[in-house]
């Protein structure tokens, strides 16, 4: 029987907020920010929705997660955010992968190899505005770029920085960031070089920056229906993509003053009911929310007590009538009127939204939701390819989750 820990990823959702993205920006393009497994959603499949729903490209992190798309069917342009090692660029031409250049080192490598396979590699140039983590230093960007422009065997299609403090209440370093970008673009055109994509803005950037804009935008969060901070909830409604369930394994009867969990760091103070969740850090519901986090037990709250565990969480459900084994359990989402959002949790931790949903672990299983109903579950098991494993162990053995695996493939979104 399967672990009753389940995280819904509702597709129809992610459609919602891309248009909802567009209401605010306009006629320009959508660069997708997929990378960390989609944020934890399960990037092949919601990456097959954000075609579906038109977005103009896909953004990654990793040459690894690029390939992953790819063999998942994804055909719609990829680019890397950031440096990747020159061992990489092999694969970014096998694979069609935007390069991201930060260095002129790596442009000339990257022009090396496409010429001595007579093609032509694409580029995105990372300049640093202020972030000081990657890129060519704003001051000499242009001189930089316009001589990686004259290599063989290379394209720069276009032009990207990353926004240091979008999130702060203060937005002129942002702002001072978009001028400088802005100085770059400025002599590049006065040299008579224009790019077809520069992009800046992030979430922060889309819903508080309309001036960095440009030709498009490159949105995280918000695609996944999570708000970067409380104040832009009134510039754009969005849906949460990500829910998450599970089930009431143990209840049991503790008297008062009883010590529980590991370390024994809460004591009853009453008589309690304790119910016990198949679900732990391991699966996303990270230690920091030991006696400070909440679940949804028959539409009320239950506060965790003592640790959580890598495997399971203790919850109080004292004051839930009628709550026993068997009982569904919300961790993000709604039940009965009540809801616990990601953005919440994030919150009483002192933790920001997508660090939570990058932490749902891979053995959680994920129900993939479009047009109203489970169209993709992904198994609680390794997705390994039963190919793979027969060569690897020497069996023909098939799984019986076999065929589900195959089509779509889902790599990275188990």
């Amino acid at each position: 029987m399967a672990r009753p820990t389940v995280a819904r990823i509702n597709l129809d959702a992610l459609i919602y907020n891309v248009e909802a993205i567009r209401r605010v920006i306009g006629n320009r393009k959508i660069c997708a920010a997929v990378k960390a497994d989609a944020y934890g959603h399960g990037a092949p499949i919601v990456c097959h929705a954000l075609a579906m729903a038109g977005v103009h490209m896909l953004a990654v992190a990793m040459t690894e997660e690029a390939i992953d798309l790819r063999e998942a069917g994804i055909d719609k342009p990829i680019i890397l955010l950031t440096t990747v090692p020159t061992e990489d660029i092999r694969l970014t031409l096998d694979y069609g992968i935007i390069a991201c250049v930060t260095d002129e080192g790596f442009a000339r490598e990257l022009s090396s190899q496409a010429l001595k396979r007579g093609t032509v590699a694409l580029a995105h140039v990372n300049v640093d505005t202020g972030m000081h983590r990657v890129g060519l230093d704003w001051e000499r960007a242009a001189l930089n770029i316009l001589r990686m422009s004259r290599l063989g065997g290379l394209r720069i299609t276009g032009l990207f920085s990353h926004f240091a403090c979008s999130d702060a209440d203060d937005l002129g370093f942002s702002r001072e960031q978009v001028r400088r970008f802005r100085s770059v673009l400025w002599q590049l055109r006065r040299a008579g070089m224009r790019l077809p994509f520069v992009h800046m803005a992030n979430s922060n950037g889309v819903l508080r920056l309309p001036e960095a804009h440009f030709d498009g935008v490159r949105p995280g969060l918000v695609l996944y229906g999570l708000y970067p901070r409380e104040d832009v909830r009134s510039v754009v409604h969005l849906k949460p993509v990500l829910s998450m369930r599970t089930r009431i394994s143990q209840r049991r009867s503790v008297r008062e003053g009883e010590k529980i969990g590991y370390g024994h760091t809460f004591t009853t103070w009453r008589e309690s009911v304790i119910g016990t969740l198949p679900v732990g850090y391991h699966d996303g519901f990270i230690r920091q929310f030991s006696n400070a986090g909440e679940v949804l037990v028959r539409g009320r709250r239950a506060p965790v007590v003592g640790r959580v565990c890598m495997d399971q969480t203790l919850v109080d459900i004292t004051d839930v009538p009628g709550a026993r084994t068997g009982d569904e359990v919300v961790i993000y989402g709604e039940q009965g009127g009540e809801r616990i959002s990601v953005e919440e949790m994030a919150r009483r931790v002192d933790g920001i939204s997508h660090e939570l949903t990058c932490a749902v672990g891979r053995r959680v299983r994920r129900e993939f939701v479009l047009n109203g109903a489970v169209v993709v579950e992904t198994p609680l098991r390794s997705v390994v390819q039963g190919a793979a494993l027969s060569r690897i162990l020497g069996t023909s053995a098939a799984s019986p989750h076999e065929k589900l695996r195959r089509t779509p493939r889902k790599r990275g979104a188990a």
